[in-house]
């Protein structure tokens, strides 16, 4: 029988392959730029914390497209190297996954001590600029503790040996990490949060609310949307967005990636809306955020206590 790769809709693809993110993504960018320019004789670490499915790893995607060196005829370059911490989370792990970030063909070959020389020769010949270290929080579970300091002292002897900074990328409790060691906390002394959208009218900065924020995303999301919809801006509506996404960008997405690729043609209700959030979600479908009432609505989902 012959194999049927199934392929998403061309419109669905056109909509994911747009870029839309969190405001609080351009701060991401924008500290990763700062430590960009920090590469030399004093490169500045930054922490970035944040829940899953709000961003990093578009921010960091995004960062690279921008800033990387092109390969020329004669040259490769790898200026901004991205590299998943593994989550056993030892030296020579962390070590080996560098090297494999960095295209070392025999990346877990000899000890710790030589795979760290030859990771810092080859970032010298690819003229590596920064390291992004993600899902960093791998390093603060129960079963990594014993081995956490060493790899602090590895990060540490990264930044003096190549001059270049180092960013660690992970969920709220990464922050533990930096009180392991004094001097990682100097040197880390940036850390930039990423929060899920809400709707809370608190002040993001002088001019936005977090409510403004939110909106101002959903505006955007409407403005590319290939099919049409019920009014994604309207304030009821959005509400029950925020309520089934918790506030975070990935599953909003996913959700209108389900409303797209199933459409037929028609206006996408509240019910298209109340299907893909059943198949994307795990939560009790008996309180999907479409399908019960406004009253309801606030009381479950919006109404502290």
């Amino acid at each position: 029988m012959k194999y049927i790769q199934p392929l998403r809709k061309p419109m669905t693809e056109k909509f994911l392959n747009c870029s839309v993110f969190h405001y609080d993504c351009n701060k991401v960018i924008e500290g990763l730029v700062r430590s960009l320019k920090s590469t030399g004789l004093n490169p500045a670490g930054l922490l970035i914390m944040g829940a899953s499915g709000l961003g990093k790893t578009t921010a960091i995607r995004l960062f690279k497209e921008q800033y990387s060196r092109p390969a020329t005829e004669t040259h490769s370059y790898q200026t901004i190297v991205p590299v998943i911490t593994p989550e056993n989370g030892t030296v020579k792990s962390m070590t080996c996954a560098l090297l494999k970030a960095l295209g070392c063909p025999t990346p877990d070959r000899g000890s710790a001590h030589s795979m760290f020389i030859r990771a810092v020769k080859l970032m010298e010949n690819l003229e590596t600029k920064i390291i992004i270290f993600d899902e960093i929080q791998h390093l603060t579970e129960k079963n990594a503790q014993k081995k956490t300091k060493p790899v602090i002292n590895f990060v540490k002897n990264l930044m003096s040996e190549t001059n270049c900074p180092v960013v660690l990328v992970g969920m709220p409790d990464a922050k533990d990490l930096l009180e392991l060691d004094e001097q990682i906390e100097r040197r880390f002394s940036k850390s930039i949060v990423l929060n899920p959208f809400s709707m809370n009218n608190e002040n993001v900065n002088h001019d936005y609310t977090d409510t403004d924020l939110f909106f101002s995303f959903l505006h955007t999301i409407a403005d590319i949307m290939p099919i049409d919809t019920i009014n994604i801006e309207d304030p009821v509506v959005a509400k029950r967005i925020l309520a089934a996404s918790k506030g975070k960008i990935s599953i909003i997405i996913k959700i209108l990636e389900y409303v797209i690729e199933n459409n037929e043609g028609e206006l996408a209700t509240l019910s298209d809306f109340s299907r893909a959030y059943s198949e994307i979600s795990d939560y009790d479908i008996q309180y999907c955020p479409f399908i019960i009432t406004t009253k309801q609505l606030e009381k479950l989902y919006f109404l502290e206590g």
